[in-house]
């Protein structure tokens, strides 16, 4: 079998766009009790309705007559309090539900999505890994921009290790189409 690299497969990121997500309905606060409307609206355009308590989220959809019910369940934390999780149709328990074909379903019912990471060779991994770490300096152009000063409040260990690391994964871009010759704060090893 042949993978068809026409139509790739979707990523969870392009999926996470349109998912329910039990943590956010948690931290709205509407898992607490009794039975709450919520507003679909721009955050899930396919979806008509939303109504949800404490062990029941009930999705009706714009294409559909039946609403789906997905169940919650709750175990108990270590140190209090306890976790939601949401149920798929297979049986699955998981945090995230991400719209499939006719609802919405766990990963592997929606087909296995990749990770963005996954699409890409050693090289681009390492590009993204330290433009996600560049971004966490204030942001930059990696192995174009020199490395951004210490952000306001941030710890100077802190600091020196995103620096080693951004270096160490902008040293192995060297020789890429991004990198043609070392840039100049990068420093050449010293053992």
């Amino acid at each position: 079998m042949t993978r068809n690299t026409r139509y790739p497969r979707s990523t969870v990121e392009e999926a996470a766009i349109d998912c329910l997500d039990v943590r956010e309905a948690l931290k709205a606060g509407v898992l607490k009790g009794g039975w709450v409307n919520l507003r679909a609206g721009i955050r899930w355009p396919r979806i008509r309705k939303i109504w949800a308590s404490r062990y029941l989220i009930q999705i009706e959809l714009h294409n559909q007559t039946v609403p789906q019910q997905v169940p919650v369940s709750w175990t108990p934390c270590h140190y209090g309090g306890a976790r939601p999780w949401l149920h798929c149709l297979c049986g699955r328990r998981v945090l995230r539900l991400f719209k499939g074909f006719g609802g919405y379903f766990c990963r592997p019912c929606c087909g296995n999505p990749i990770y963005e990471s996954q699409r890409r060779n050693q090289k681009a991994r390492a590009y993204l890994q330290a433009y996600r770490a560049r971004q966490q300096l204030g942001g930059s152009r990696p192995g174009i921009d020199p490395l951004p000063d210490r952000p306001y409040r941030m710890k100077q260990k802190t600091y020196a290790r995103l620096c080693a690391r951004i270096e160490r994964l902008e040293r192995e871009l060297i020789g890429n189409r991004v990198l043609r010759k070392t840039p100049l704060w990068i420093r050449p090893l010293t053992y």
